[in-house]
């Protein structure tokens, strides 16, 4: 009897659950595309909203969030963009954009190149054809609320004010143009930006090599091309303001990079581009259960979030290209961001939104930014000791190492020219990466508290008779507390 009972619940619990996951997965819904609006022919402006779909009631605010839903469904005057005229006429190369974003690269008569991104994005892209025509597909492209349509205008501000490269995007709308050709029918009518090409702004000298490298390509140079760098410290800059703006989605593929000639060599600059999710706000009761294993789902606002969820796409290369930056250049990179970022610069980066945008989001943003820069150090401590505990250095074909333990048990470590001083308590292990081998590899001193693994290019660990065996490094090719002194 009772067995009977607790049949008849479980089934009065399970059939609607499944019953709603079915619904959930139908493909029944017509396939989402992007708004297209009609322009006038001659027209200079037109008005709309940059997505009215994301207009949402009391209940749907309260389970899918209020996100920025107010700025996306009201209407502004944007400009029609003069595809004949804008710097000697725009002709459409190639169409670009990753899983969210329609792009199309243009280049100018006089030679420049520009990229145009669709405000609004194409989630349901992340899915397959049927089911991005279900529910779940429609609840997934409404967070793109979250975003600030205008978050790329603000961001470049920000960035040129720390001298990090930047471009000036401005909002437009593609017309329909002869010029499109074949990609008129994607683009014509579409709310985006308009924005220089990584590269087309940067700082005397000129790049060595004209073409702005994406960031494996760049780390391929710096590994196998001597005399080849990397600027960590401008990097870090840029992570900082990426913790400031709470930009979380900063993986590899967000950054790009330009040859500047430097000392006999080639540092490469760092480019931060894709600013879409800065200032997001995933807010709501289903986005709130989500964080709860998706932590870089958080909200911008005055205070920090958990700091895994602003560094969960960007940990890997944050701990490759940081490794040998000590503290105090951490204090001083977090001193520059925060004396360079006045009030007066933020304030003056509130004014590149439209003005319907900034009456309704200007105010809270800017608070948000002066209150987060006051806890800038506290947060950028915390991310420096959590990379400190197992930094990983490379070592290129062109490069060589020295670690010298100290009698404290620290131990100094020497690249190239730059010296990093890891310290027992701060430092647990160190993982060095060797392109040619051990014999890149020179080792002094008494070994300390500090694990030390020697790696190849691939991770996988050298042993002796792999490129010749430096003095004190052990049989399989890591130093561990204790393991003896060295020659």
């Amino acid at each position: 009897m009772l067995s009977r009972r607790l049949r008849s619940v479980a089934l009065g619990i399970v059939l609607p659950i499944a019953l709603g996951a079915v619904l959930l997965v139908l493909p029944v819904f017509p396939p989402i595309d992007l708004t297209h609006v009609s322009v006038p022919s001659g027209a200079d402006s037109v008005e709309l909203a940059a997505g009215a779909r994301y207009r949402a009631g009391g209940l749907m605010r309260v389970l899918l969030g209020d996100h920025w839903r107010e700025l996306w469904t009201t209407p502004l005057k944007v400009a029609v963009l003069k595809l004949h005229d804008f710097d000697g006429g725009l002709l459409p190369i190639k169409e670009g954009g990753g899983l969210e974003t329609r792009s199309l690269h243009f280049v100018s008569r006089n030679g420049h190149r520009y990229v145009f991104r669709s405000t609004d994005k194409e989630l349901v892209r992340l899915f397959n054809y049927g089911l991005s025509r279900s529910l779940v597909a429609r609840i997934v492209q409404d967070q793109t609320a979250a975003s600030h349509p205008a978050s790329a205008l603000v961001a470049a501000s920000l960035q040129a004010a720390l001298g990090l490269p930047s471009t000036h995007p401005r909002l437009v709308v593609l017309p329909a143009d002869s010029l499109l050709g074949a990609y008129e029918p994607r683009f014509a009518g579409l709310l985006g930006t308009l924005q220089e090409a990584p590269g087309e702004w940067l700082p005397d000298p000129a790049p060595v090599d004209p073409d702005i490298k994406e960031t494996e390509a760049m780390l391929g140079r710096v590994d196998s091309v001597p005399g080849n760098r990397f600027d960590a410290r401008g990097f870090l800059t840029a992570r900082l303001l990426d913790f400031l703006m709470n930009d979380w989605d900063r993986h590899a593929g967000q950054w790009r990079w330009a040859a500047i000639p430097r000392d006999a060599g080639v540092r490469w600059l760092p480019i931060p581009v894709d600013r879409d999710q800065a200032f997001a706000r995933y807010d709501g009761l289903l986005l709130a259960i989500a964080r709860l294993r998706t932590t870089k789902l958080s909200r911008f606002g005055p205070a920090y979030p958990h700091l895994q969820g602003l560094i969960r796409n960007s940990v890997a290369l944050d701990r490759r290209l940081l490794a040998m930056l000590p503290r105090t250049v951490w204090d001083s990179v977090r001193g520059f961001v925060v004396a360079r970022l006045s009030d007066a610069v933020i304030d003056s980066a509130m004014d590149r939104m439209p003005e319907v945008y900034r009456l309704r989001s200007a105010a809270m943003i800017a608070a948000s930014l002066k209150e987060r820069r006051g806890g800038l150090a506290s947060i950028a401590t915390e991310y420096y000791q959590l990379l400190a505990r197992r930094p990983e250095v490379h070592v290129g074909v062109g490069d060589s190492a020295e670690l010298n333990y100290q009698p404290d048990g620290s131990a100094e470590l020497r690249v190239s020219g730059e010296l990093r001083r890891l310290v027992p308590g701060e430092t647990e292990l160190l993982e060095l990466r060797l392109y040619r081998g051990l014999d890149q590899l020179k080792v002094s001193g008494t070994k300390g508290g500090i694990e030390v693994r020697v790696l190849d290019s691939q991770g996988r660990e050298l042993r002796p008779g792999t490129g010749g065996t430096p003095a004190g490094t052990a049989a399989r090719g890591s130093h561990r507390p204790g393991a003896g002194a060295s020659g």
